[in-house]
């Protein structure tokens, strides 16, 4: 059975490329999710989103920005993020991830180079312009990474492990001087939607209700959807929804499953309302999605 890892602070455990490698490098499309937007989280990797054709919107902590092809976005350790499609038009893109600590063993590097970007609390994102030289020249580093995780050959990783150290210090030598865009919800009713993104992401699979989920918060239920509404613009019950048919996706891909057995590990009620609300949501049935994107499993 698949299913989310969080840590105890409800943090993304992120799914790498490699187990014993911690990087994650893969080019993805909108329309591969659940309503064109991947679930709402956060994690202590540094994350990085370019797109290659079409546009995104990308929200970091409730406020939404539009990423146009060409550009790319530095998401930093611990904001809440998620990209989606705002006019239900598709775009691709590569998603690199990798934790700060893989270039960071050195005291003097880490306490020199590393935290002063991770804790810098005016620059939770930045926006990469390809008009701008040293904007430009990351995001080609960016793609590089990409290249040489996919392709694999021998010694990626020592390539990979450079590129991540001149990452680094674009980043610290460029965005600290920055000034931030950035408008977010308070401190207060962001750590509430971190506790409840994380409790529908550990219990999905089972009966959750907006008490629960409001529990989870330490707010009233009406609190609760406020702030849903206030950072994501949508309901509890529609992203723990959204969540479950984004988890029935990846199982899909394990054809020995049945779409019933499916429907009932991603915590629907029966086939028939996940068959109805897969079909409302992605217009086409499970096992039609399963024979598109899956036939040659």
């Amino acid at each position: 059975m698949l299913k989310m890892t969080l840590l105890n602070d409800n943090s993304e455990v992120v799914s790498y490329n490699f187990a014993d490698f911690p990087v994650r490098a893969k080019k993805s499309l909108l329309s591969d999710y659940p309503a064109m937007a991947a679930a709402n989280h956060w994690h202590t990797d540094w994350e990085f989103i370019l797109l290659l054709n079409g546009k995104m919107s990308y929200s970091v902590n409730g406020k939404s920005y539009e990423l146009q092809e060409g550009q790319a976005i530095f998401i930093n350790s611990e904001q809440m993020h998620y990209g989606y499609s705002a006019d239900g038009s598709d775009c691709s893109f590569i998603c690199i991830l990798f934790p700060p600590s893989i270039i960071s063993s050195i005291t003097r590097i880490r306490e020199t180079y590393i935290l002063p970007v991770c804790e810098d609390t005016s620059n939770p994102f930045f926006i990469l312009h390809p008009e701008i030289t040293w904007q430009r020249n990351l995001i080609e580093l960016l793609k590089n990474v990409y290249e040489l995780c996919n392709e694999e050959k021998d010694g990626f990783e020592l390539h990979v492990m450079s590129l991540f150290n001149t990452i680094c210090f674009s980043l610290y030598n460029n965005i600290k001087d920055s000034i931030s865009i950035q408008e977010t919800a308070d401190d207060k009713k962001l750590e509430a939607m971190h506790n409840m993104t994380g409790y529908i992401q550990k219990n999905y699979q089972k009966r959750i209700t907006l008490n629960e989920i409001a529990a989870a918060g330490n707010v009233c239920r009406s609190s609760c959807c406020d702030i849903f509404k206030l950072i994501l613009n949508k309901t509890p019950v529609s992203y723990l929804t959204e969540y479950r048919l984004e988890k029935s996706i990846e199982l899909l891909k394990i054809s020995s499953l049945s779409v019933t057995e499916i429907a009932l590990q991603c915590g629907f009620t029966g086939s028939s309302y996940f068959t109805e609300i897969f079909h409302k949501t992605l217009g086409c049935t499970p096992s039609q999605y399963r024979k598109k994107k899956f036939n040659n499993i």
